[in-house]
């Protein structure tokens, strides 16, 4: 609970340091870092840990993240707009709705995928994207425990506010990396394995025929 406290609360201020828009982002990174780090019961320095995450990821992390974090922010905009009643007649209002909250928690997954996966992340831009964006739909069970459980701590959080300021960030985190980490990694490295494999097997198809047609010529 400590550590838990101790991340969010160095999350707020990284936050803070790249003035929001440019901080949240390495932050959130940098945040994942210190509670991967402490997985298996190691001793962390965390302020080192997400200093020097922050640091690293504070160029790549925004590049990756920030389209995504301003459709997530429109979505719930959008979202708050049509709660509100700013949208008028309820064939639009239902149908701006829906679109809000399928952008708001495919976003938010994508997200998550990148901020808990370092194998997505350090892939070049296009392909995180296809990554980030494809991925939710392999382990559904895992991505719709992961929604329920971040609007559970979004409720939670809103009625106790001191709760998210302790640890309003990490817990959501945490959750991420308990749902999503080692699961798409081994999936990745499946992925990898198998695409490997039928490289290995086409090229091993290709050698007769470049032998036979070797022995034909001579």
């Amino acid at each position: 609970m400590v550590r838990t406290v101790r991340v969010n609360l160095m999350w707020i201020g990284l936050t803070l340091l790249g003035l929001v828009i440019a901080g949240i982002a390495p932050a959130t990174v940098a945040a994942a870092d210190a509670h991967r780090a402490a997985r298996h019961g190691a001793p962390v320095a965390v302020e080192r840990v997400m200093w020097e995450s922050f640091r690293r990821e504070l160029g790549p992390a925004n590049l990756r993240m920030l389209p995504l974090l301003i459709v997530q922010s429109g979505a719930a905009a959008m979202a708050w707009i049509v709660m509100g009643g700013g949208v008028p007649g309820n064939g639009s209002a239902m149908l701006l709705a829906g679109l809000a909250v399928i952008s708001l928690a495919w976003s938010t997954l994508a997200l998550a995928l990148i901020v808990a996966v370092p194998r997505v992340r350090e892939q070049e831009l296009l392909v995180t994207w296809r990554l980030a964006v494809l991925l939710p739909a392999t382990v559904p069970g895992r991505f719709l425990g992961l929604i329920l459980g971040l609007g559970a701590w979004t409720v939670l959080a809103a009625l106790l506010w001191p709760l998210a300021l302790l640890a309003g960030a990490s817990v959501p985190i945490q959750l991420a990396l308990a749902l999503l980490g080692r699961r798409i990694e081994l999936l990745l490295e499946d992925i990898s394995a198998e695409s490997r494999g039928a490289r290995a097997a086409a090229a091993r198809a290709e050698a007769p025929d470049a032998e036979n047609g070797v022995g034909r010529g001579a």
